[in-house]
């Protein structure tokens, strides 16, 4: 028996306990409660019952593994995007509980690059719809977006964007190198948990050449760029801060891209 005993509150006119001393768990918070002979106090407490054994967040995946020849269709397409427009991209990933694997999907989306007066680009995000067509045998269950040339992690709004929804998220970064890097994490109930690429990825070799061009149509490419420098007519220097409207461009198709050398396995 706990030294101090724990109840749960489940009802809003649930009888009062009478131990002299209790824990209510309550839909509100946890609650220290007392039956003292001059009182009862109910004072809400952040310490746990002292009796219960501690534990730790944890997350065990079952996913299956996304087969090898799926992410390099996926690496091959962000290698187009970043190549041609200097953008991230993104591919939802979906379950099929009839068919018992997984099914790619690339929504609409419109990708958000800066670009210098020297005609640099640099990536800056990427927004897109999910779609609503979707059978209901086919399960969301995550997705798998770049970072251009950037290295492959969680940034601060990746971690915004998925707070509240549950699933895999990966990220592949340096895209414009021979091997690209590879970053899981898994996101549940708001809490993130980091996992080995392994963990869902059969392996990868190299990305694809042939990217199909539905894919290629569901990018939509916004360009920021700084506004030119004014000066007044008594030679003060002033600058304008801010961008121009973005423009949008449509999708260009050159080059289907190269082969790259070999990644994990």
């Amino acid at each position: 028996m706990l030294p101090i005993p724990v109840y749960l509150k489940t009802e809003a006119d649930a009888p009062r306990p009478t131990d002299p001393e209790f824990y209510w768990i309550t839909q509100n918070g946890t609650f220290l409660c007392r039956n003292h002979p001059f009182f009862e106090s109910d004072v809400r407490t952040e310490r746990q019952p002292r009796a219960l054994a501690p534990h730790a967040p944890l997350c065990r995946s079952r996913y299956p593994k996304v087969g090898r020849a799926a992410l390099e269709f996926v690496v091959g397409f962000f290698e187009q995007v970043f190549r041609l427009h200097g953008a991230e991209a993104i591919v939802l990933l979906y379950w099929d509980t009839r068919r018992k694997r997984y099914r790619l999907y690339v929504p609409k989306q419109e990708a958000t690059v800066w670009e210098s007066n020297s005609g640099h680009r640099s990536p800056l995000n990427v927004k897109y719809q999910t779609p609503l067509d979707v059978p209901t045998h086919q399960l969301l269950v995550g997705d798998i977006h770049c970072h251009g040339d950037l290295s492959a992690y969680a940034s601060h709004t990746d971690q915004y964007d998925e707070a509240y929804r549950d699933g895999l998220h990966a990220v592949v970064g340096c895209v414009d190198r021979d091997v690209p890097e590879f970053y899981v994490d898994f996101v549940v109930d708001s809490t993130r948990f980091k996992f080995r690429p392994e963990h869902f990825f059969r392996g990868f070799r190299q990305a694809r050449r042939l990217v199909p061009t539905a894919w290629m149509d569901q990018v939509q490419v916004v360009i920021q760029r700084p506004r030119p420098v004014s000066y007044s007519s008594n030679y003060n220097h002033r600058s304008n801060a801010g961008y121009n409207p973005p423009r949008r461009l449509p999708y260009d198709s050159g080059d289907d891209g190269v082969a790259k050398k070999p990644g994990f396995s």
